[in-house]
This record gives structure tokens, sequence and C-alpha cells, in this order.
């Protein structure tokens, strides 16, 4: 089904969309079924670039960014506040609102087989708003940060449900719904008595359960937690990790999970994204990540939470603040904070390259083999077992 698209002061939209996030972009094209097969992967994001505001004074968030994700298999994305991780995911799920701009790039999404044994893949980014409706909540649900700000303060827990499972499933009676709704409280261990409750009437933890609780109710493939553990006690997110991690399983749904925590990740995601100034800077298995970090920066957020077990450590935050995305630095985005600059990494900014090592790509000259450059025993170690902080060295003169 194709849409008759208009163009607004340059930027083109569908007639029929509602969303409030702008498209820079071609007019919109029907799903997708050609090109190479997907397989299990179920979604596949390239070159995808995001601004805010228009023209002159618009602004880079997202700068390039390629990623990939399995069926049935979590991904998670890391980096301070402001990194471009929440930017990014809203933005491919066309969720992102004004000023937001896609400025460029796709977003594939594996539907599955289709009748003649094709992927049937829809690109998000140019998917109609019908369309979209159609994948929200089926094929692609979002946990938010704020469960709060998420329910509605003046419908009760219940009623929320039932309007979920009304418009997406019109052929199921109330007694179907009220039972699915009974049965989807108790996934994430929450009493039935609790549908008559206002979301105000509930806990931090026990709202966080009730939106995984909603995420879950159409049985989608893929679900997008946004720091759900934000603002959350410690005790209250061990159980949320453990929830999900037990719903995970039962269920395989794959899932994308946005943090600035990187020890969560570590327990819980099968590979892990490291994403700074709208970047992604490092990509690794989660167990390789963690073992052996390759940039300055993961190393950095690495050695900023306390381990468990072992000799007690002085902690070493990382120097310095996040860069004004107004006024990014010279070369690599980085270096004004980074203990290992060298000169060329003030006049060039590196690209994402793999390592060979498993998959593993990072963006950053002490990696890239030319002469004369030795890269920092922190940041070659090898294996895996229980890691042991090594103090980055000192930054000097942070601008």
């Amino acid at each position: 089904m194709s849409t008759e698209s208009i163009e607004v002061s340059g930027v083109v939209t569908s007639a029929n969309e509602t969303s409030d996030v702008s498209v820079v972009t071609t007019p919109h094209t029907d799903q997708r079924t050609d090109g190479p097969a997907m397989g299990q992967r179920i979604l596949d994001v390239r070159n995808f670039s995001i601004d805010y505001g228009w023209g002159e004074g618009a602004v880079r968030a997202v700068n390039n960014v390629d990623l990939h994700l399995n069926r049935s298999t979590v991904l998670g994305i890391a980096g301070e506040s402001g990194s471009g991780k929440s930017t990014l995911v809203y933005g491919f799920t066309r969720l992102l609102r004004s000023p937001g701009v896609i400025v460029g790039g796709e977003a594939l999404f594996n539907l599955g087989p289709s009748e003649d044994g094709t992927d049937n893949i829809i690109d998000l980014v140019t998917a109609s708003e019908k369309e979209l409706r159609s994948v929200r909540w089926s094929n692609i649900s979002v946990v938010l940060q704020s469960a709060l700000s998420a329910l509605n303060p003046v419908l009760r827990v219940g009623t929320q449900f039932e309007q979920v499972l009304k418009t997406h499933r019109r052929d199921m009676s109330k007694a179907d719904r009220r039972a699915r709704t009974v049965e989807l409280l108790a996934l994430v261990g929450l009493n039935e008595d609790r549908l008559r409750r206002y979301p105000h009437e509930l806990s931090g933890g026990q709202r966080q359960r009730v939106m995984i609780a909603l995420a879950l109710a159409l049985d989608p493939e893929l679900v997008i937690m946004d720091e759900p553990t934000t603002a959350l006690d410690v005790v209250t997110q061990r159980e949320i990790i453990s929830k999900l991690y037990e719903l995970r399983s039962r269920f395989g749904f794959a899932m994308i999970f946005i943090t600035h925590d990187l020890s969560l990740l570590v327990e819980l995601a099968d590979e892990i994204v490291v994403m700074y100034a709208g970047a992604m800077v490092e990509r690794a298995s989660a167990q390789a990540l963690y073992d052996t970090p390759r940039h300055p920066y993961t190393l950095g957020l690495l050695n900023s939470f306390p381990p468990m077990h072992g000799v007690r450590t002085e902690l070493t935050g990382i120097p310095g603040s996040p860069p004004d995305l107004t006024d990014l630095p010279t070369g690599c985005n980085f270096h004004p904070r980074c203990p290992y600059a060298m000169d060329r990494c003030l006049k060039e900014s590196p690209r994402l390259e793999e390592l060979g090592e498993d998959g593993r790509s990072v963006a950053c000259w002490l990696h890239s083999g030319d002469e004369g450059v030795v890269v920092p025993v922190e940041l070659r170690r090898t294996g895996r077992g229980k890691r042991e902080p090594i103090p980055m060295p000192v930054k000097e003169d942070v601008s």
C-alpha cells in the first residue's frame, strides 16, 4: 500500500503520517522483500543519523550508527546521559518527537517469512502510520524510563490492560481479556488485586512490573527497555533484572536494554554497544567487553562502579564532562577526556573498525596498527575471569 507524500519546508513526510518525528528521506515505499535475506536477524539499522532542529542550527545527536540484532538475543546500549542512546532507539521506532529529524539511514525490521518463503521486511523509517500501528505492540513494544509518567494516572491498571487488548485483539471476549490480564500480572509477580489500583497507589517497582506486563501483552518479538531500573533501589533493580531474564528465557523475545550502568548489562546482555557523543565507540560480547575493554571510554565506565568482591580499590571516574554537541572537539570526540590521546586523536576522527576478535569493533586510533603506537596494557588484556580494575592514568588539563 503506497501513500501520497507531501513536502513541507524540504521535509518529506507521508500524508497520513501523524507521528511528530520528521524524516528527511525519499517518499514512502511498500514493505520490502528485496535484497539479501535477514535470516535470524530481526533488526538491521544502517547509517542512521538524527538531528535536533533544521538548517544551520541543527545539532547532530546520532551520527551514522549501524546496529543489528538477532532473534532471541539481548543487546545492551550503554553510555553517559546525552550520548544518544534513547534518541537512537526512539528514532528508528519513530517515537522521537519534534524537533527530532531523521536525516539519514534505514531501520529494517524482519516480520518473518512471507507466503513465498522470503523474509517480509519493513523499513520503519519510511513506513506509513498504518503500518507502524500494526507493528507497534504486536511486534515491537517499549518499556519507557518513567513508569509513573507512562501509565495513565486517572485510569486503573486493569482498565489500561483492557484498552490495549481491546484495541489490538478485537476478537477476544471480555472474559478472555480479563484472564489474559491476570495471566500477564502473574508473569511479573503481581496479584490480581493490583488491577483495581491507580498507578500512584503502586510502588516504583510494581509500576515498572506493570509496564513490563503491558509490553508483553501481545507477545512481541522485540522488547525495548529504556532504563527501566532508573530511580529504583538496588534490591528492586535486582528483582526487575531477574524477572526480565526469566521472561526472556521463557518466551524467547529479543531485547534492547538501554542504560548508563554497564554492571547491569554484563549480567543481562549478549552483546553491548557503547555510545559517546552520538556515535558508537565499541561493540563486543558482554563478557569480552567486561573482561577486556578496548576503548578508553569503556574502561572508564567499567572503573566507575565498584566490584562486589576482591580488594578495595579507589574508584577512578572519567574526568571532565561529555562534549557539547553544538561545539564538538576536532578529531576524536573523546580526546579532551582521554589520558591516552595522541596528536592524531586531536586531528582525525576514528571510524568503527573490526579488530578480528569474534566480531568486536572499536573506534580508537590506539588500535590502528600504525607503527610506533603502543596499546596500553589495560586496553590489550586477554582471557576472561574475575576482572580486577586497572586505574586509568590521570588526564591532565581536561578542556
